[in-house]
């Protein structure tokens, strides 16, 4: 394969993943309605054969595991959402994921901060 077939290959992933994060971010917000918290698709993985995709959400003030559990329990209602929104051939199936970065930026500069308070005193 030569460069530009691995070029244009990871270009039509690249659009892939944002069509995906787009359309499942709107597919989950029915099945998340009454739940605590901020849901926010912040990746989408799609593998390279194209038959699968990591959803990686991000949840901020929720319990994680409950919304987890709710996006994984209404799977096929999403799934059939994002299948019918799409017009590709073979459509990704859906995995996902909790993406803990945010969270882990948040607790660096908390403890970043509090070290500046401490110096100050």
């Amino acid at each position: 394969m030569d460069r530009q077939s691995v070029n244009n290959k990871a270009n039509r992933l690249d659009k892939l993943n944002s069509l995906l994060q787009q359309l499942v971010g709107e597919a989950i917000r029915p099945h998340l309605e009454g739940e605590n918290g901020l849901v926010t698709v912040t990746k989408v993985e799609t593998s390279g054969d194209t038959k699968w995709a990591k959803v990686w959400v991000s949840i901020v003030g929720g319990d994680d595991d409950k919304i987890l559990a709710t996006l994984k329990k209404n799977i096929y209602d999403i799934q059939g959402d994002v299948n019918r929104k799409m017009t590709l051939k073979l459509i990704p199936r859906l995995q996902f994921h909790l993406d803990t970065s945010p969270r882990y930026a948040q607790h660096i500069n908390n403890l970043i901060q509090k070290i500046h308070e401490e110096d100050e005193q």
